[in-house]
């Protein structure tokens, strides 16, 4: 076959046919014994050293505060929220993945290290406690085969918004 003719039309894929686009990916992070995932379109960073002020009269999982380059977030520790017996993550252990934008800004803190993920739509989800599985969208899996439960991280900080207003 001469490299310089095109093939016929039948053999090739139609004109307007996009390529299909690559499956999101998603950071994955430990929050006490629950495996989470959050979809980088809502993941930013992950900030490895941060400085907590205290926010006074918060529940015990709004850590305080932290200036993640020259933004204030709120610092939320999933685990606490999710059994409020929980212990904390040790300093010398704790990093933040910080999403969303502007006044979405959060960070959830986490221990051990990220992991990047695929969310796989047939994958069933880990179980996670009953206050967080409203806002479990699905699941994901890294090349280790492991499964993390896909946190619709936007949904979950309006609720925990809306439960501080109340306080």
């Amino acid at each position: 076959m001469d490299p310089t003719v095109p093939p016929p039309a039948s053999d090739r894929p139609p004109a307007d046919a996009a390529p299909e686009p690559p499956a999101p990916l998603a950071q994955a992070v430990q929050c006490g014994p629950w495996a989470l995932a959050f979809p980088f379109s809502w993941a930013r960073s992950i900030v490895e050293e941060f400085e907590l002020t205290e926010v006074p009269h918060a529940p015990a999982w709004l850590l305080g505060a932290a200036n993640v380059d020259g933004k204030v977030v709120p610092v939320i520790d999933l685990a606490r929220y999710l059994d409020p017996q929980a212990p904390g993550v040790p300093d010398a252990e704790r990093r933040l993945l910080v999403g969303g934008a502007g006044e979405d800004a959060a960070g959830f803190v986490f221990s051990g290290r990220p992991v990047l993920v695929r969310p796989l739509p047939r994958l069933p989800a880990p179980g996670v406690p009953a206050a967080l599985a409203e806002f479990v969208t699905g699941a994901a899996a890294g090349d280790d085969g492991r499964g993390w439960a896909l946190v619709d991280a936007p949904a979950l900080l309006e609720a925990l918004s809306a439960e501080l207003a109340l306080a």
